[in-house]
């Protein structure tokens, strides 16, 4: 074939003779808009099932759970109640964060909506058929029936986050209330509390490198940065994981196995011999004072 033939060939399939070119689109198919399974029969079922899907969607319509939020999310660094309030409260700003562009964005759509029907309007009462353009007003009614949709989608959104902040504040004021924190704590109350999280961190980073049979360099540097000796350290976890395994043997044969409190209990011992060691480090680093107490938020002064 010549070029003169493609190119002549290759305009019969840019120019069609008809609306549509069958070979390019599926346009030019009478048929092609029609479902090949889905009748008006099964149209009407999921269609009637939707109401159950807008209810039980309330029941998932956010992230995590609270399940996991208090035992995962509010557990990821648990070694004191003021980590855990911290915790909560990253979690907060981080909800909070999400809720106010959602509600901004909310607003802006509303604008948008308002501003769409008043140009609809507007247009109706124009005198004379030649200004009324009745495909922009079609089309501003179909921009609005989508601002709708999402408005009402997103309302769901906005309430998930809402629950969540509500089931965080009590999170909250139960962990307050069960540690006799008060109420008005502030940073010297959390630094104060940082030399417990730091020790029970690091035994438990411990555990879990004996676990793997492993003396892991970064735990070594955690143990020696707050006064440790990295060599004592994990020879009293050595000795914690013996008095577990012999517990565990011993359980097995009274049907009583160790639980998780063997462990906290092992990591409040360690605070109580540790919890001075840091001054060592100090010592060795020239500090005088390991905060400055100055430059601290306090609320309870």
């Amino acid at each position: 074939m010549t070029g003169k033939e493609i190119t002549i060939a290759a305009r019969d399939i840019i120019e069609p003779t008809g609306k549509y070119n069958s070979i390019i689109t599926k346009a030019a198919d009478t048929k092609a808009l029609a479902f090949k399974t889905i009748d008006d029969k099964a149209l009407q079922t999921i269609s009637d099932w939707m109401p159950e899907v807008n209810r039980s969607t309330n029941a998932f319509n956010k992230q995590n759970s609270q399940t996991t939020a208090s035992l995962m999310t509010l557990n990821m660094i648990d070694a004191g109640p003021y980590r855990t309030l911290r915790q909560i409260l990253a979690q907060v700003e981080k909800k909070r964060g999400a809720l106010k562009e959602n509600i901004y964005n909310l607003e802006k759509k509303k604008l948008e909506y308002e501003d769409l029907q008043n140009d609809n309007l507007n247009r109706f009462r124009k005198e004379g058929e030649d200004v009324y353009d009745d495909t922009l007003y079609r089309a501003n009614d179909l921009e609005m029936a989508k601002i709708a949709s999402d408005i009402v989608d997103a309302n769901g959104h906005i309430e998930a986050a809402l629950k969540e902040l509500g089931a965080y504040k009590q999170r909250y004021e139960e962990v307050c209330k069960n540690n006799d924190i008060p109420e008005d704590w502030d940073e010297q109350d959390f630094e104060d509390a940082e030399i417990s999280h730091a020790i029970r961190s690091m035994f438990r980073n411990g555990i879990r490198d004996r676990m793997q049979g492993s003396h892991n360099m970064g735990t070594m540097e955690f143990f020696s940065q707050f006064g440790l000796n990295s060599v004592v350290a994990y020879s009293l976890v050595d000795s914690y994981l013996a008095t577990v395994r012999q517990a565990l043997s011993e359980g097995i044969k009274e049907g009583k196995l160790p639980t998780i409190e063997m462990e906290y209990a092992f990591l409040d011992k360690m605070v109580e011999l540790f919890g001075e060691e840091y001054k060592r480090a100090m010592k060795r680093l020239g500090l005088d004072h390991i905060t400055c107490a100055e430059f601290l938020f306090k609320d309870n002064a």
